[in-house]
This record gives structure tokens, C-alpha cells and sequence, in this order.
């Protein structure tokens, strides 16, 4: 009876699940955020919380759901519910973050992490779903107009690094961050993918950074990498373009015909004659006309990037790999480029409850292939006049490339034929480079109490060539004998941390403890060798006995440094309510490089979360109100380790002839001098403070921060003359100060299916040196031109401010010139060549009548007063758009391409200056005449060479399109410009220039327009 009755039980059960079934439907979906990346949530019918899924690690999902059944409930941590409508075709579900979860996220920060609410630090963490939109080859590219307080300087060099400024420069030394890549210290991180990296932190302020205490004084960038996730399923994601770069902003230059009429202007026709001769034309309308930038550059330069990542986990291991190929060409026509290959490997095993160890790994190989940056110099420099190749030159070999002898200009090194300079040019880098790390975490007392052991290594082995050929032009530009110089680098660094961390509350009290100490190792050591009359083949490369290439070296060197250092650490947090809170870090730092071995670095944040307090609860503006400040101290130790020796010194000028009798010669008895003198250099020191306030308003809508900050570098290390001697001496003498506001806001919303996003950042920037150690001023400037176009540090000024004359107008007439004392005066002393109308006409600034060192005054620098950037982006059902905007002003770029007139008169200028030039009286007060552009007087440092260095570049654009292909496998396809627009007023390729601002022609940057895909298995 029993077993019927089950039967029974069975069969209606049967037939009920199949009507059911019958009464349902199936459909299925993916869950992604806005950029289409796949996303770990929870999915309900609306109204029925026991029908539901959870999608996969792909975001995927599938639910049998019953027929009346009408919306889903979406939900998934860190992004806001959504309630959908039911469709029969897959569906496509894309996640807004949720902005009222911001105070809980976890912060990246020095030696652990903190939650977001917590922080008393105005630290930055990047969005990297945005930043992996540009297509950089260098992480902090990516950064250009996203944070405020840095400054990014691109380089348009395949494989250069950006020059990355955060709040000024405080140093005459170094103005680079540390970076710490998974605890490794590095100074640079272009060798990263960017799409490796999950995390980046930016530490801006001497709270946040001091506890790296003596590297930690230009700033801090946190790298971590991605990692899998416990209880993961394998996921394969799949994020590749490929694109093109393009010249942008292309400075026009004279062409044939503009350069002939200035050459006639100046005097100079016997060039214009010779090209005529030789070349064809007229003297107004010569044959020739050679557009050396044109020659060049290429457009078409290729980039393409592709990235693999496998991420997964179990319920006591996770694990990721990633795999990256970038492969990029200069826009120099000519062999420059970089090619990488990135590996990325992480693995993490839950051993018992209470203890975890990891390992970590990148290998990154290169080859970079170095432009010849001098040919950029020599384009502009060029005679249009004569042309690339010339057949006719019998003696040029083995390329008949052109020279500028044909027209009677003697070539030297600005003079050469820039094409031929880029042509023979081989400078080589290959190498790799591998940064391990393990570390073991270990979880006591009921997981208030971690331990955590990690050792981080770096190893990097770079072999470079460099290589000329035996070649020939012109007696000036030619090479009679082949030169190789190979040279062998290696980095091999580690650090050992040990970290202790205690956290505990009670009630509303809640308090971290962290006690750490390290140790540090840090090794360089390059070898070379050179020779000469090598084969031009590669496979004789080798220089040594029984090489291939040749046995005998015509020089060889070794150098290298060795440095090491411990460090013991604290920081201590305590917050009462999630209302009042505190930060305390403290740092001693020992060095190996200097005398004074310790240096200590403190530092105290405080906030108070006003939001929080009762009598804000009736308000509804403020969903957030926080203000906070802090205050520390910070060091840099990239400066000379020390500056105390005793050297004997001999030579010509200490030596004596004795003995000498009549014809017979005496002998050379060499004399000494002992140079003595000792400085206990030290590292310098960043004392700052900062105050902030964090909000978030209208239901989270809108979030934002204003910092305002001070910091002031003390013991600031340079060279200054010793009294009544020419030698000089390097020790502590200086300070600067660099202090101004920063703004961030950020607008988040969505209404139906349209979703928008609008970011603004904004930073002001006053620098000043406060004291020289009792100097007047330092006189500094570009190499070639230290003496005539000077930069000047001097107290109360900006580092290293230009230096010279104001120009007040153009002398338009000979009446004008007599009317005024300054130039009745020069004509006197100068009868030779007096001032012309049409020459340049400087300001008196203290109304003596007399142009002298007193009228030079602080004609601007290189620093940018105000930085900006704005970040635009939409998302309409399957499609998104963002744009980028960044830029600067307030800052300026001193034109040596238009002042090395000053020495070469017989270059070519750019055609706006050409077009500008005085023609006659009142056809302007900007330019001098043609023959005034190479006079003596109006080559002076001036304002006229001080150009503004504001611009405003279009950064990015980017159009995507998400949609799933078959068994729900999400897809986006994109399309991206990268630095298509820049807007500016400076009469050079880019007013991008890294350094003290002179403008010497640098590698252009250039726009890149790729098409790209991102497909998640």
C-alpha cells in the first residue's frame, strides 16, 4: 500500500513540476558594467525572491521564470539595484556604479589598505576602466588630465617615459614619484601594462606618503596588479587594437620661395644663387623647395596592442595570468620603435584558515629602436634650397643624400642633412627585466592580529648598440671609420618587509596599528666596450679576442653604484563613530649613501565626518561632509650622495720645465694642488601640510574634493663657487615652496536607459625659492645657450625663471630711434652697426636711460600656474562615449629654435615667423625686419623668445558598442582617438616640453585613431 502510495506521490509530482514548466520560460542575459566588463550579481524576479540566479563570471546568466512574470531585480556590490523589463532576447544589463558605497570602498594606500570614509589623506585612486581607454604605451600617460595635483609631460618617442610632476617641483636633483609595483620600489612604470593593473593610488600629500619616508618627498604612485577571486570560475578575457599615429600640430616651415626672400633680404643671395644654379628656378621663384619636416615624418606609423588575461579561483586558491604584446613604430621616418611582451602571473593558496602565501611575477622583454632626436634640430635649421638626395655628388656614399655645401652653407652639426642624420643612426636596447615577489600572511587571534613576510626582487639585463657606418657627405657630415659601442646594464634590487598589523574596536571606538620594518638592497653596474673598423653586418658585432667582429677595443669602462638601507615604521588609525579620526604615521629611515645615517619622518592627519553628526540629519543636501588636514614630513634621497674630498690635481698648469742649458731641454717636473674642503651632505626634506574637504550631495549625485596645500623643501642640495676659486662645492644650502589649491567634481546620473558621467579637475600651482644659503641667485639654462638665454634661480622667484629683457615694440623710424636714450646711446658706442628701424625696442625698467643688467626681469618659467582636465561620458543602451580634455596655462616655453638665430643665420625659420617679420613702418610692433632677425641687438634674451606654453589638447575620444555573440559571450567593439586636437598659440610642434622648458625641436607627439575589441570567455 505504501509503495503506491509513493508512486502516486511521484507521478503528481511529475506531472505538476512538467506543468509548471509548461507555464514558464526560459531567458538568459549578461550583466556587465558601462565599459563592458562582465559583472558578479544577483538576479530576481521582481516580487519573488525565491526565483532568482546569480550570473556567472561572465556575467552570464540564465532563469526559468513563469509567464507572468514581467521584471527582473538586479543587484550586484558596488553598483546600484536596478529593476529591468522581461525581453525574450538575451538581454543586455549594464550596471551604474553606486555612489553611496564610495566611503566603503578599500583604499590602496602604504602598506595595506583603508577604507575610502576613513582616509584623512587626499589620496587618488585611478579608474582604471578609464584609463585603459587611451592607447599609451605608458601607464601614467593615461593620467593626463584625470588627477588633480599631477602634472603628466608627454613624449612622443616610442618608449619614452613621460616626465610626472605631482604638487611642483621641489628639487633641483629629481622632480620623478616612487612608484611601489606590488611592493617593489621603481622609478619608472612604463615598462607595465596597462591593462595589468587593478589598482593605482596616487599619494599626494606628506600624510599619505611619509610612511616611505626618504623616497617619498616628489610623491607616491601604488601599483597593485590584478589578482583572481576565491570561488571564480576560469574567465578569458581578451583586449586587443590596432591603429595608426599621425603627426599632429605639424610646424610649417618657410618654403623655398618665403626662405629665398629672406636669404635676399639679409644680404644672403649668393645662396639663393647658388641654388638657382644648380637646381633651376629664379631667384623669386626657385626650383627647389624642400619640405624637410615633410621628409621626415610618416604618417601611418603602426601601433597594436593585445592583451590576455585568465583569471579564476577555488575555494582556497585563485590565480591569474596575462599575457600583453605591444608593438609600436615612431612617427620619425626613419628606424624607431618599441616592441614588448609582458607576462603577468599571480597565484594565491589558503593553506589553513589562519594562513595564506602568495607569489607574484612579471617578465617584461624589450627591444626599443632610439630615434637620432638631433635630426628634428637639424629640420628646422635646413635650407629648403637644396635637396634630400642629389645624384649628382659623386663622392657621397653609400646614400647620395644632399648637403648644404651646395649652396655654400658650411654644414657642421646644425647644418647636416637631416634625413641623413636619422638614417644613420642604430641605438639599440634589448633586455628583460623580472620582478618576483612571495610574501606569506598569517591571521591570529580571532583575525585581529595579520603578520605578513614579503621579500620583492627586481632584475633587469639590457644590452645596448650602438653603431655608425662608414658613410660620407660632405667633409663635415661623414664618418671615415665604423664605431661600435655595446654596452651591458643590470639592475638587481630587493626589499624585505616585515608587517604587523592590529586591528580591533569597541562600541563606536575603532583603531589600526601597523609596525613594519625593511630592509632594502639596490645595485647598478654597466659595463662597455667600443672599437672601431667593425663590419657593418650585426653578426660581427663583438669586440674581444677571438671575437667575430674585431679583436682590438678602442675603449672600455665600468660603473656602477651599490646602496642599501633599513627602515622601521608605524602607523597607527583611530576613527570614534566613523565620525572623528585620526592617522598617525612614523618613519625612521638609515641610508648607506650619506654621513648622517638616520633621518626620521612623521606625520598626522585628522578628520572630522560632519555629516555624520546629529544636528546634520535633518538636512538633505549633503550626503557626505568631511574636512580634514594633516601635516609631515617627507625626504628625497635621489640627490649626490656626498660632496667632501681631498683630490691632488696635476696638469700644464701646475707643472715646470728644469734643467734646461742652453739647447739642451730640461725636464717636465709635474706640480700638485690639493683641493680640501668636506660637506656632510644629507637628504633633503619636505615639511608639508594640507587641508581638504571631501562631499557628496544631492542623493550622491555629485561628489567632490578641495585640497588647498604647502609644501617647502629645506636642505636643498646644490653646487655653489667656493670664495676667490673656481672650483665648486655640493652640499645642503636651499629652500622651495610650492603651495596652491586642488578640485576635483565629479557628476554621476541616468535617467531611463541614458546614462552620463561629467568629471572636472583643476589645480593652481605658486612656486618659490624661499633661500640659496646666502647667494644672490644660480644662473642655469640649456646647454648650448647657458650664457646668452640663461635661466636664473634666485630668492622670491620661481625655479628657474628666463631671464632677460622685455620688448616693448619695434622701432618703426629713425626719428624713433633718436627720440630714445637707450638707442641714441648704443648707435654712439656702436657706429658700425647701429639700431635700425625695424629692430627690436626693450623696455627701461628703472627709467635710466640705459639698457643694463637691471632692466633683465623674471620673463616667466616652465611650471604651469593652473592645470585642468574635464572627462565627459555617456552610455545609451549598448553604446558609450567618453571624451578626455586636458591642459595648462600660466606657464612658458622659452623658443631656442627661433634664438639659436642668434648664432646660424643662415637657417631657416618657421613661416609664421617669416610672414611676421617687419616690412615697414607700422606693418607691425611684434617681429623684426629681416635684416634685424640676425643683428646682435635683437638676439639678446628677450620676451620675444618667451612664447606661452597654455594649451588645451583633446585627449581622448572613444565610441564603444557592447552585444553578446552565441551562448552569451559579451563583446565590445570600439573605435578611439588619441590626441587627435591640441589648441594653442606656441610656434612649435607641441607645447609639451619636458625640462626647464627650452625648446630645442623634441619628438613630436602625435594623434593615434585605432580600432579596437574586448571579448570575455
Amino acid at each position: 500500500m505504501r509503495k503506491r502510495v509513493t508512486l502516486l506521490i511521484v507521478a503528481f509530482l511529475s506531472v505538476a513540476n512538467t506543468y509548471v514548466r509548461a507555464q514558464n520560460r526560459m531567458i538568459s542575459g549578461t550583466i556587465t558594467d558601462v565599459q563592458g566588463a562582465p559583472v558578479t550579481g544577483s538576479v530576481v524576479v521582481k516580487g519573488t525572491p525565491g526565483i532568482g540566479t546569480t550570473s556567472s563570471a561572465t556575467g552570464t546568466f540564465s532563469l526559468s521564470v513563469p509567464q507572468s512574470a514581467d521584471s527582473l531585480t538586479i543587484s550586484a556590490v558596488g553598483y546600484e539595484r536596478q529593476t529591468v523589463a522581461i525581453s525574450t532576447a538575451p538581454m543586455r544589463i549594464r550596471m551604474q556604479p553606486d555612489g553611496s558605497l564610495n566611503l566603503n570602498e578599500v583604499v590602496v594606500v602604504g602598506y595595506g589598505t583603508q577604507r575610502k570614509g576613513d582616509l584623512t589623506a587626499p589620496i587618488t585612486t585611478v579608474d582604471m576602466n578609464q584609463a585603459v581607454k587611451r592607447t599609451v604605451a605608458a601607464p601614467m600617460e593615461a593620467l593626463q588630465g584625470t588627477v588633480s595635483g599631477v602634472q603628466v609631460v608627454s613624449s612622443g618617442a616610442p618608449g619614452a617615459a613621460p616626465t610626472v610632476r605631482i604638487r611642483g617641483v621641489g628639487s633641483f636633483n629629481n622632480e620623478s614619484p616612487l612608484y611601489v609595483v606590488d611592493g617593489m620600489f621603481m622609478n619608472d612604470i612604463s615598462f607595465l601594462n596597462p591593462n595589468d593593473i587593478a589598482d593605482m593610488s596616487v599619494l599626494k600629500d606628506a600624510s599619505g606618503a611619509a610612511i616611505y619616508g626618504v623616497r617619498a618627498a616628489n610623491g607616491v604612485v601604488i601599483v597593485t596588479t590584478k589578482k583572481g577571486k576565491l570561488n571564480m570560475k576560469p574567465r578569458i578575457t581578451y583586449n586587443g587594437y590596432v591603429g595608426f599615429q599621425t603627426p599632429n600640430n605639424v610646424l610649417e616651415m618657410a618654403d623655398g620661395a618665403q626662405y629665398a626672400a629672406y636669404a635676399i633680404a639679409k644680404g644672403e643671395k649668393g645662396i639663393v644663387d647658388a641654388s638657382v644654379a644648380k637646381f633651376g628656378g629664379q631667384a623669386d621663384n626657385p626650383a627647389m623647395n624642400t619640405d624637410w619636416y615633410g621628409a621626415l615624418l610618416r604618417s601611418g606609423a603602426m601601433i597594436t596592442n593585445h592583451n590576455v588575461d585568465i583569471q579564476g579561483g577555488s575555494e582556497k586558491i585563485t590565480y591569474t595570468f596575462g599575457a600583453n604584446y605591444l608593438d609600436q613604430d615612431g612617427i620619425m621616418d626613419a628606424k624607431n620603435y618599441v616592441r614588448r611582451y609582458n607576462i603577468r602571473m599571480q597565484a594565491e593558496a589558503k593553506v589553513f584558515d589562519w594562513l595564506k602565501v602568495g607569489v607574484t611575477a612579471h617578465l617584461n622583454n624589450f627591444k626599443n629602436f632610439s630615434p637620432n632626436n638631433a635630426a628634428f634640430r637639424q629640420a628646422y635649421f635646413a635650407s629648403p634650397l637644396y635637396p634630400v638626395y642629389d645624384e649628382s655628388l659623386e663622392l657621397a656614399k653609400p646614400v647620395k643624400f644632399g648637403t648644404s655645401q651646395s649652396l655654400g652653407i658650411n654644414s657642421g652639426f646644425w647644418f647636416n642633412n637631416p634625413l641623413a642624420t636619422a638614417y644613420y643612426n642604430h641605438n639599440e636596447n634589448k633586455g628583460f627585466q623580472v620582478l618576483p615577489n612571495a610574501y606569506v600572511e598569517a591571521q591570529f587571534w580571532n583575525n585581529k592580529l595579520t603578520f605578513r613576510s614579503q621579500i620583492s626582487q627586481r632584475y633587469q639585463s639590457t644590452h645596448g648598440i650602438q653603431y655608425t657606418p662608414i658613410y660620407y657627405i660632405d667633409n663635415n657630415q661623414r664618418s671615415d671609420r665604423s664605431y661600435l659601442r655595446s654596452a651591458q646594464t643590470r639592475n638587481t634590487d630587493y626589499i624585505l618587509d616585515n608587517l604587523l598589523t592590529y586591528r580591533d574596536g569597541a562600541g563606536p571606538h575603532h583603531w589600526t596599528i601597523l609596525l613594519g620594518q625593511s630592509v632594502r638592497e639596490e645595485r647598478w653596474r654597466e659595463t662597455w666596450v667600443s672599437a672601431n673598423d667593425v663590419p657593418e653586418s650585426s653578426e660581427f658585432w663583438y669586440v674581444g679576442q677571438g671575437a667575430q667582429g674585431t679583436g682590438s677595443a678602442t675603449g672600455y669602462g665600468e660603473g656602477g653604484f651599490r646602496n642599501s638601507g633599513v627602515s622601521y615604521f608605524t602607523r597607527g588609525t583611530y576613527d570614534y563613530d566613523n565620525k572623528y579620526l585620526l592617522t598617525a604615521t612614523f618613519r625612521a629611515d638609515g641610508s648607506s649613501k650619506y654621513q648622517t645615517k638616520w633621518g626620521y619622518f612623521p606625520s598626522v592627519g585628522l578628520g572630522w565626518v560632519i555629516s555624520r553628526e546629529n544636528f546634520m540629519q535633518d538636512q538633505s543636501l549633503f550626503d557626505n561632509l568631511k574636512i580634514r588636514g594633516s601635516w609631515g614630513l617627507l625626504g628625497n634621497d635621489a640627490i649626490q650622495p656626498n660632496a667632501g674630498y681631498a683630490i691632488v690635481n696635476s696638469g700644464n698648469n701646475t707643472s715646470g720645465i728644469f734643467g734646461s742649458v742652453g739647447s739642451t731641454n730640461g725636464t717636465r717636473i709635474p706640480g700638485y694642488t690639493v683641493n680640501r674642503f668636506f660637506t656632510q651632505v644629507r637628504w633633503e626634506v619636505v615639511e608639508e601640510w594640507d587641508g581638504g574637504l571631501d562631499f557628496a550631495m544631492l542623493n550622491n549625485r555629485l561628489n567632490g574634493t578641495v585640497d588647498y596645500y604647502h609644501r617647502e623643501t629645506r636642505d636643498l642640495a646644490f653646487s655653489r663657487p667656493l670664495p676667490f676659486m673656481w672650483d665648486q662645492v655640493y652640499g645642503n644650502w636651499g629652500r622651495v615652496a610650492n603651495s596652491g589649491w586642488e578640485i576635483g567634481l565629479n557628476w554621476n546620473d541616468k535617467a531611463g536607459d541614458f546614462g552620463y558621467s561629467i568629471g572636472v579637475n583643476a589645480t593652481t600651482l605658486k612656486n618659490r625659492v624661499i633661500d640659496l644659503g646666502g647667494l644672490a641667485n644660480i644662473m642655469n639654462g640649456f646647454p648650448e645657450w647657458s650664457a646668452e638665454f640663461p635661466a636664473r634661480i634666485e630668492e622670491g622667484q620661481p625655479i628657474n625663471y628666463y631671464y632677460g629683457y622685455e620688448v616693448a615694440g619695434v622701432y618703426q623710424n629713425q626719428a624713433e630711434i633718436n627720440a630714445d636714450p637707450i638707442a641714441s646711446k648704443y648707435n654712439q658706442a656702436n657706429p658700425g652697426g647701429p639700431i635700425q628701424p625695424g629692430y627690436l625696442k626693450f623696455k627701461d625698467q628703472n627709467d635710466n636711460g640705459e639698457l643694463d643688467q637691471a632692466d633683465r626681469i623674471n620673463l616667466g618659467n616652465y611650471l604651469p600656474k593652473f592645470t585642468y582636465g574635464l572627462n565627459l561620458a555617456f552610455n545609451y543602451k549598448q553604446f558609450d562615449f567618453s571624451t578626455v580634455l586636458q591642459g595648462v596655462s600660466g606657464n612658458k616655453i622659452h623658443n631656442l629654435n627661433r634664438a639659436m638665430r642668434r648664432k646660424y643665420g643662415q637657417m631657416n625659420a618657421d613661416a609664421a615667423f617669416i610672414e611676421g617679420l617687419w616690412t615697414g613702418e607700422g606693418s607691425t610692433n611684434s617681429y623684426p625686419s629681416a635684416q634685424g632677425s640676425v643683428a646682435p641687438w635683437n638676439l639678446q634674451a628677450s620676451s620675444f623668445f618667451v612664447e606661452s606654453g597654455a594649451y588645451l589638447r583633446v585627449q581622448n575620444i572613444q565610441l564603444g558598442y557592447s552585444f553578446d555573440l552565441k551562448k552569451s559571450i559579451p563583446v565590445r567593439i570600439y573605435a578611439t582617438a588619441d590626441r587627435p586636437f591640441i589648441f594653442t598659440k606656441y610656434n612649435g610642434f607641441t607645447p609639451e616640453v619636458s625640462g626647464m622648458g627650452y625648446d630645442a625641436n623634441v619628438y613630436p607627439v602625435s594623434s593615434t585613431y585605432s580600432l579596437g575589441m574586448r571579448v570575455t570567455f
